[in-house]
Order: structure tokens, then C-alpha cells, then sequence
């Protein structure tokens, strides 16, 4: 082994155990280097660096010493599997922070919120729905920030929004049933799909979930 791999190694050793001790203190279970049966299959041939699991919430961690064009590309594509899985995230740590750490979303008032999904609502009869129906699931999350504790307020998965909403009771399962098919249509979009049109019904799926979201006030 040369020096550079020899560095390499030794890089990827001290980031696992600095992100072992951040998640640990999270209440996760964390393994480096997960073996096949500890990997989700939807992930294929793929294996990350790390997985950290919780109730409700499993992290899939890549791990890297500095960005570069190529290996994002590959890494979008492992992005855009997991963001379809309910209760799953990706991220990518450079150094072994865990870039999620230290994003902490302010919680937005329920009327703030509802004056954003006026805005939309006013997009959407304009002709707008890309701008109306991205604006909508960013809404939804604002919605979920707002009803979690300060530790719940980092940036979600919009599977991982959809199942927590449901489950704390702020989704009826009929909506959320709408929802899960949507979510794939929202990656799309958020992506640069440009030639993707979510349909009225649509429309009125995510602004029928902001509306259940925001009834309990």
C-alpha cells in the first residue's frame, strides 16, 4: 500500500469514528462498513461507508476527502434511489462532520406558512404548477419543522416528511397514500425536469396535506 492509500485509509478511519460519536450521541446505531444484509437492497451493488439507524429515521452516509465532478455524478444517482425510500436519507460527509449537524431549520409560524401556501395556491391558478408544486412539498416540511423539537429540525428526506407527518396524526392515511406516488414527481422536478407538469389533481393533493397539516392550530 502506497502512502496516498496509506492517507486515504487512515482519512476514512478518523472520519467513521468522529460520524460514530456524532450519531451515537443522536441515539443512533451506527456501523461502518456495513455488511450485505445491513444494506438496503434498493441501494443494488452500492455500498456505503456507513448507515445510521434510529426509529424512523436510517442515514446512509458516504464518505469523502474532497468533491469532485465525476464522483458527484455517481453519487446523485445513489441520491435520487434514496430519496424515493420512506425513512431513508443520503448524505456525503467531507471530513466526518456530518453535514446535517449543524443545519438547523428555524420553525416558521403557522401563519407564515399559510400566507407561502396562499402564494402557491395563487401560482398553481396562474400556470405556474412547477414553481406551485415544488413550493408545496417545501411547505410541508416548514409544516413538520414547526411541530418537532429543536432536534428535529434538520433538513428531511420528502419520504421521510410524508411518513412523520402520518405518523404524529397530521396526515390522514388517505393523504398520504396520495402523496407517496408524488414523490418521485417532486425529485423530478426539484432535479431539473423541466418538461414534468404535476396535473390539477395533483395540485390538490399537496394543498389537501398542507391543509390537514396545519388544521391542528
Amino acid at each position: 500500500m502506497n502512502l496516498n492509500a496509506q492517507s486515504a485509509v487512515e482519512f476514512e478511519r478518523q472520519a467513521l469514528e468522529k460520524l460514530k460519536s456524532q450519531y451515537e450521541e443522536q441515539g443512533f446505531v451506527f456501523f461502518a462498513h456495513p455488511g450485505r444484509d445491513d444494506v438496503p437492497a434498493f441501494l443494488g451493488s452500492y455500498r456505503p461507508d456507513a448507515i445510521a439507524r434510529k426509529p424512523g429515521v436510517n442515514v446512509i452516509i458516504e464518505v469523502r476527502q474532497r468533491s469532485n465532478s465525476a464522483a458527484e455524478r455517481s453519487l446523485n444517482e445513489i441520491r435520487r434511489l434514496v430519496e424515493g425510500q420512506p425513512g431513508w436519507q443520503f448524505v456525503i460527509t467531507y471530513g466526518g462532520n456530518d453535514p446535517q449537524a449543524t443545519v438547523v431549520i428555524p420553525a416558521a409560524s403557522a401563519e407564515a406558512i399559510r400566507a407561502q401556501l396562499d402564494e402557491a395556491r395563487l401560482l398553481a391558478q396562474q400556470g405556474h404548477r412547477r414553481v406551485a408544486f415544488a413550493l408545496g412539498w417545501f411547505l410541508l416540511e416548514a409544516a413538520l419543522h414547526r411541530l418537532q423539537s429543536e432536534e428535529g429540525k434538520r433538513p428531511r428526506a420528502p419520504g421521510t416528511v410524508v411518513e412523520t407527518l402520518a405518523m404524529l396524526g397530521y396526515l390522514t392515511p388517505e393523504t398520504e397514500r396520495q402523496l407517496r406516488p408524488l414523490i418521485a414527481l417532486r425529485n423530478r422536478i426539484v432535479h431539473g425536469d423541466i418538461q414534468t407538469e404535476p396535473s390539477d389533481e395533483d395540485m390538490k393533493a399537496i394543498f389537501k396535506a398542507l391543509d390537514e397539516a396545519l388544521s391542528e392550530d
